[in-house]
């Protein structure tokens, strides 16, 4: 018997053994996927090891986030977003996320790919100014450059704001180039009144 008709009837009698059932089939496909992942690389990390989110305080109106990406990772541009969540009296203000290396994705198009570490600061729109804590969500998505892609993701962080500083009311005084001129003027005005006195005191003389 020769070598391949040999494996032909291994492979044969395997799948038509009574032991054989649906669920070893299933597993047979899992098993072949993780080899297949495993032939030129290492085991994927998880989600929050491949791609560590974290975000602080900066000052009471401007926050810092961060991502670590990890080597070999990289991030969507376009799949970054962040929001307050039950947070009264405070917004996000407008952001902008740095940009990154256009790529063709099969799935999402053109888009953006950041593959290092991504950071930024976000302003806050304060209502309320007194100390509060917020609760600051992240969405993202990203994949390993193996082509092995990571369902969106999504992280919370809690962040505790100072009070926030007001800006001080200007004083409600004429501004130093209008005072300039009122000198002058009040000088024209008390001249006038004396030249006025000085004619009616003329007029009165003159009739005597």
């Amino acid at each position: 018997m020769s070598r391949y008709r040999l494996i032909f009837v291994i492979v044969f009698a395997l799948f038509n053994s009574p032991i054989f059932a649906a669920d070893s089939l299933e597993q047979l496909v899992k098993n072949a996927s993780a080899l297949k992942l495993n032939l030129f690389g290492d085991q994927l990390l998880q989600p929050e090891q491949a791609f560590e989110f974290s975000a602080n305080v900066k000052n009471s109106n401007t926050i810092y986030v961060s991502w670590e990406i990890a080597p070999n990772y990289y991030l969507y541009r376009e799949k970054i977003k962040l929001e307050l969540v039950n947070s009264e009296g405070v917004k996000l203000g407008d952001y902008t996320i740095p940009n990154g290396e256009p790529k063709h994705d099969e799935a999402f198009g053109n888009v953006e790919i950041l593959s290092e570490d991504l950071n930024f600061n976000v302003p806050l729109w304060r209502e309320d100014h007194g100390a509060q804590t917020v609760k600051l969500r992240a969405y993202f998505q990203g994949c390993a450059e193996r082509g092995v892609c990571y369902p969106p993701m999504t992280k919370d962080v809690m962040l505790d704001l100072p009070v926030a500083h007001q800006l001080e009311a200007l004083p409600d005084v004429v501004p130093a180039k209008n005072q300039n001129i009122g000198v002058p003027m009040t000088i024209l005005l008390i001249f006038s009144v004396v030249v006025l006195i000085l004619s009616a005191i003329i007029a009165i003389r003159l009739k005597k």
